[in-house]
């Protein structure tokens, strides 16, 4: 049988642009042929495949999108120039083995880059610090501290080689996305579909930062230490957002019942933008003995006052906390005065505050006024609470642990906890995003 002599032929791939335009970024009908780096002419070709014109040579490719399929150039070209059909030729080839080697080969050996692409759903500049930016996306599980990312969208290349700082995986895709930090401030607001293209991972990298994860999965958060029993206090918090469902509290090792919240109580004060909403911390018919006031005074000062007043013979007292909040002499706005609530390390712990519309009406001096409408139609002796967040408590993240109070029911907790008992959690950290 004879042996197929297999021989070197100039081979020149031409990617035809689409859409020509005047700009350094240029739709392709075909991204396999490029890398990052290449250098590549912008030729005018006839419909017999001969050179008309070179519009620009000795380009560099900054950027590839092989989803939407566009590349980045180093300069702008007028592709609109062109009397014939646009193309690009990558000068790095010459031989269809090159070719050969671009499409297929390269694939199975060496470290093998991917398209790691998330669109950026919103922005913060120079947040969390001056100098930085963050970037809301839906998925942050494959992004590490350190990678080199480029910025792009519709119109092309916004920013490139930029340093992720850090990274936050958060609690859900709609309420509290994943959040990517990057050095550098860069505005993507003025541009059409932004997103962020991972330079640096490779596939061997994705499976490297998944078998991290699973390890993570062996590795529980255990025995955190939330504070001693103070007869008073009955809303505890951990160091960080954990999944729905993995707490376990234990009170001097033993280790309660966790159920649901049941119906909270809460109190709508104003309408519109200038509407507060208050929801109680404090579960059952004690939350409705929590009470709310706005001051007429200066400045956004929080104070807590009173706790659960307790008597053997009586029980609880009507009344139980009480959070004042100054409205800056009557200037400041809903969204303020929820804000200094929920930043409140006392007040936090009581009730949790989120303003209406824009958050810009100003709210007028008000109360005391006591939650209303709490149940003790919740289960088990604590329940897992949400944080607030971007003016939500749904799809935030878990935060806070609630314990059931409820005096008249004697396998129940009936009081808080004294000042000899420990409290201790276990629970599991979010690995990645919860809803992605």
């Amino acid at each position: 049988m004879g042996q197929t002599n297999l021989k070197r032929t100039h081979f020149e791939p031409r990617v035809t642009v689409l859409s020509p335009k005047n700009d350094n970024k240029q739709d392709v009908d075909f991204t396999g042929y490029f890398e990052i780096g290449d250098f590549v002419d912008v030729i005018d070709e006839d419909a017999n495949g001969n050179i008309l014109n070179v519009l620009a040579d000795n380009l560099t490719i900054l950027a590839i999108n092989d989803g939407t399929k566009f590349i980045v150039l180093s300069a702008v070209v007028d592709t609109t120039a062109a009397v014939g059909t646009p193309k690009i030729r990558v000068q790095q080839i010459d031989d269809g083995f090159e070719a050969v080697d671009r499409l297929y080969r390269r694939r199975f050996r060496g470290s093998i880059g991917f398209n790691l692409t998330q669109d950026i759903e919103a922005q913060a500049l120079n947040s969390p610090i001056a100098g930085q930016t963050t970037f809301d996306i839906d998925d942050a599980s494959l992004f590490k501290a350190g990678d080199e990312v480029d910025l792009l969208a519709d119109e092309g290349l916004i920013g490139s080689d930029v340093v992720v700082v850090s990274v936050n995986v958060n609690a859900d895709a709609s309420n509290n996305k994943a959040t990517v930090v990057v050095s550098g401030v860069y505005d993507t607001s003025t541009f059409t579909n932004p997103f962020i293209l991972n330079k640096t991972i490779t596939v061997e990298d994705a499976i490297r930062r998944n078998q991290e994860k699973i390890d993570g999965i062996d590795q529980p958060i255990e025995n955190e230490h939330v504070g001693i029993g103070n007869n008073t206090q009955v809303v505890f918090d951990v160091d960080t957002l954990f999944i729905e469902g993995s707490s376990k509290l234990f009170a001097d090792g033993k280790r309660l019942r966790k159920g649901t919240a049941g119906t909270r109580a809460s109190h709508v004060q104003g309408a519109g933008n200038g509407q507060l909403t208050l929801t109680s911390m404090i579960l059952g018919l004690l939350g409705n003995r929590v009470r709310i006031q706005v001051v007429n005074a200066a400045g956004f000062t929080v104070s807590v006052s009173q706790n659960f007043s307790w008597n053997a013979g009586t029980g609880f007292a009507a009344s139980s906390y009480l959070v004042q909040v100054n409205n800056d002499s009557g200037t400041a706005t809903s969204q303020e005065i929820a804000e200094a609530i929920n930043a409140n390390v006392n007040a936090q712990k009581i009730m949790q505050a989120r303003w209406g519309g824009d958050g810009t009406g100003t709210v007028a001096a008000f109360g005391p006024t006591a939650l209303a409408g709490g149940l003790d139609n919740g289960i088990g002796d604590y329940a897992e609470l949400e944080q607030v967040f971007e003016n939500s408590i749904t799809g935030t993240g878990f935060k806070w642990m609630s314990i059931h109070i409820r005096p008249n029911e004697i396998n129940r907790l009936n009081s808080p906890f004294s000042d000899d008992e420990e409290l201790c959690v276990d629970y599991r950290k979010a690995i990645s995003n919860v809803d992605r």
